[in-house]
């Protein structure tokens, strides 16, 4: 029996083409289901995700926020809504300006009426290859986040990322 008969069909039955098509897109699966699932196959989900705190810096406030702040509860994200964790400390301090003087000379002092607020926030971490994520929002050290409270508004920098497993990172 001949493999390939006077019309091209392999076995009499398939056109050639049409088995390299159908080779190409099995092919073409499989390398797409191991590009999505294949690489963390052998980590548990349980093993991706962590019980972390952050630590933002709200600067410049007026003392009123920084306690609308403190008085706790969950934290969101502004922009999407989603839950980052859940305050569980405030400490606050006076807030340092740079201001310019009169002959160009730069110069830090104490703000009266503002302070540096620094928000504790635990929640769960998902520790991707490149990207660590709470519910969906990015935290990286030095980052900005719009975030709110029940009771509160405000934009905080990261400074502070404490995972359990990778330690300390700042």
């Amino acid at each position: 029996m001949r493999v390939l008969d006077d019309k091209g069909r392999v076995f009499g039955k398939i056109s050639i083409i049409d088995l390299l098509m159908i080779i190409v897109l099995i092919s073409l699966a499989v390398w797409f289901g191991y590009s999505m699932f294949g690489r963390n196959l052998h980590q548990d989900a349980a093993q991706r995700q962590q019980e972390t705190e952050i630590v933002v810096v709200v600067s410049g406030i007026r003392p009123t926020t920084a306690e609308a702040i403190a008085k706790g509860g969950k934290i969101f994200e502004f922009k999407t809504g989603a839950l980052v964790g859940e305050v569980v400390g405030v400490t606050t301090g006076p807030s340092k300006l740079w201001l310019v003087e009169g002959d160009g000379k730069w110069v830090q002092f104490e703000s009266q009426d503002r302070v540096d607020a620094f928000v504790t926030i635990r929640g769960t971490a998902r520790i991707g290859e490149d990207v660590i994520t709470m519910n969906g929002v990015e935290i990286r050290v030095g980052a900005s986040l719009g975030l709110k409270t029940k009771f509160a508004q405000f934009q905080a920098h990261v400074m502070l990322m404490d995972l359990d497993l990778g330690g300390a990172s700042q």
